[in-house]
């Protein structure tokens, strides 16, 4: 997977403009970002058919390597993501349970006082 091979062509107006990178298959590259334990939030340019079968081999880092420093920051963010977000569904199942039971609740005391 070399990222220096001249046949990836860019595309682009002005330097200023955002450009496009074709890989060898002759699509385009999408910007892509990396969430490995190695290059948490960095990103590049890979294959434009990489979920289809037929794919070639181009490889290219948009972003200059990350510091060791910036990747264990990264990591830790998130680790306390993923904590946050299995709290979240935890709360949402209780709200859930508490609904259905308070449901349950009231149908009871209309059923007692003759309401239903």
């Amino acid at each position: 997977m070399s990222g220096n091979n001249s046949s990836s062509t860019v595309f682009g107006s002005s330097s200023m403009a955002k450009s496009r990178l074709v890989c060898y298959c002759g699509v385009e590259s999408p910007l892509v970002t990396a969430w490995t334990d190695e290059n948490p939030g960095r990103r590049f340019h890979g294959c434009g058919k990489y979920f289809q079968r037929r794919k070639c081999s181009f490889f290219r880092w948009f972003d200059p390597e990350v510091p060791e420093r910036r990747k264990k920051l990264i990591r830790g963010l998130l680790k306390k993501n993923d904590a946050m977000k299995k709290k979240e569904k935890k709360l949402e199942f209780t709200i859930v349970v508490l609904g259905m039971l308070l449901f349950l609740s009231l149908f009871v005391i209309f059923i007692k006082l003759g309401m239903m």
